[in-house]
């Protein structure tokens, strides 16, 4: 049994019979908005629940081995909880943030920096950081989005153990960060990976909510990333 619903994604009921096995399903109440297939082996599914507050939406991570990683974020992209799979943790934003994460600061000045900790089974870690746009505007797959760039400190209670920088994107249409390019420091090493966007998949539109990633799979070396959805990143 694992130690949590996850938010229940893994604990819904289900009706086997009526599924299709390719396919991934929210959870009873809940509404499918977007699927988006990465580089990297990754394929991400966007959705609402009902019962949850205006703004907020989740994100659900998958590789060719089924979902590593589930998110839910605030209308400012505030990272408000996320569940590491397999094993299954969760982390929790800590409210009032010193210095919250804000998509509207971002898009009205350029700039957003933020400053926050979260509570997980490891304890509190502290993120501090900022998102700039780079004034950069792409369209990829029709979508039309923002380039930005990022970098961000992780510290726990013995200090500074990690940063992760790069450059994302955020969509307008969608009011969120999509991934993009990453580098990764942790004691002095450094590694690098690609995470962009390649396909925007709508409702009705075939591979909506497949759960099969189909870029660089036969490739990538995946890993799991701790993102900041709103710089959850």
């Amino acid at each position: 049994m694992i130690r949590y619903c996850v938010a229940a994604f893994l604990c819904a009921p289900t009706l086997l019979s009526a599924q299709d096995p390719a396919r991934f399903y929210p959870p009873v109440g809940c509404t499918e908005v977007l699927t988006i297939q990465m580089r990297g082996c990754e394929v991400d599914h966007i959705y609402t629940c009902s019962n949850d507050n205006p703004g907020e939406s989740w994100r659900v991570n998958f590789r060719v081995d089924g979902p590593i990683f589930i998110s839910k974020i605030d209308a400012e992209t505030q990272w408000l909880e996320s569940y590491d799979l397999f094993p299954t943790s969760r982390d929790v934003l800590i409210q009032p943030a010193t210095d919250p994460a804000s998509l509207s600061e971002l898009l009205s000045t350029g700039t957003d920096t933020y400053d926050f900790t979260q509570r997980g089974p490891d304890g509190i870690t502290r993120v501090v950081g900022f998102d700039t746009l780079t004034g950069e505007e792409v369209v990829i797959d029709g979508e039309p989005l923002l380039r930005t760039e990022f970098s961000a400190r992780f510290e726990g209670v013995s200090g500074p153990y990690m940063t992760l920088r790069g450059n994302e994107y955020v969509s307008r249409k969608h009011g969120r960060f999509i991934s993009g390019s990453y580098a990764r420091t942790v004691d002095g090493q450094t590694d690098e990976w690609d995470n962009s966007p390649v396909d925007f998949i709508y409702p009705g539109e075939p591979g909506f909510f497949e759960k099969k990633p189909l870029y660089d799979c036969d490739v990538s070396l995946t890993r799991f990333v701790p993102r900041l959805e709103g710089s959850d990143q």
